[in-house]
């Protein structure tokens, strides 16, 4: 066994690495999510009034918390692959806070009787949380390359972080199919996709990134 300490002999081991780029990691994830999109439009098709140019307000509205939800959580994971002192992510905070208006609003309609819509379609309601599982498997994966490649200090945080954004932006992509405008129904099915999502992040995501 080798005694003593060496400097010489640490340098020699030093081989040259690809710093983060927090651009490159925000393109690839974005690259990633029109791929998906695409692919769940054409094997799904795309909702018919996205497709005459004249969306409902209820899809704008879900598309825009979605989005508001991934890309603030993603915001989050990517930040915490580069740490400094005086950076604070708390993007994520509001962003959950925002899209908590789904699930509250679907408790407060499903307290009156009205789950039809949510009950009576529940194939689709599955197909909702599959799709948006496997788009945001795709999505999640530059996310934890990039942790893989900084150093987060919280791999716990990470994983749920992970798990939201992957299954916010997923649910975005799968939404540009779901004919659905039903609060209940969007409450609990895309509420399960992404807590779904969330769980798998916190059980998987930190065993791949720890140091």
């Amino acid at each position: 066994m080798k005694q003593g300490f060496s400097l010489d002999d640490l340098v020699h081991d030093l081989e040259p690495v690809r710093p983060f780029n927090m651009v490159r990691a925000i393109a690839s994830v974005g690259a990633i999510l029109a791929a998906a999109a695409a692919l769940i439009i054409l094997s799904k098709g795309m909702r018919a009034d996205v497709m005459a140019g004249d969306p409902e307000p209820m899809f704008l509205i879900r598309a825009g918390l979605l989005l508001l939800l991934g890309g603030g959580c993603g915001w989050a994971v990517l930040s915490m692959a580069s740490p400094a002192v005086g950076k604070h992510g708390q993007s994520w905070k509001m962003a959950l806070a925002a899209a908590a208006l789904f699930p509250l609003a679907a408790l407060v309609i499903a307290m009156t009787g009205r789950v039809e819509v949510a009950m009576s379609n529940m194939r689709y309601g599955l197909d909702c949380m599959a799709f948006s599982g496997i788009g945001g498997l795709a999505t999640a994966i530059p996310m934890v390359l990039s942790l893989r490649r900084g150093a987060p200090t919280n791999p716990e945080r990470a994983g749920w972080l992970t798990g939201v954004a992957a299954g916010g932006l997923g649910a975005f992509a799968y939404g540009l199919h779901c004919p659905f405008n039903d609060v209940v129904y969007i409450g609990v099915w895309y509420s399960l996709a992404v807590g779904v999502c969330a769980l798998l992040g916190r059980l998987i995501v930190p065993r791949l990134i720890r140091w």
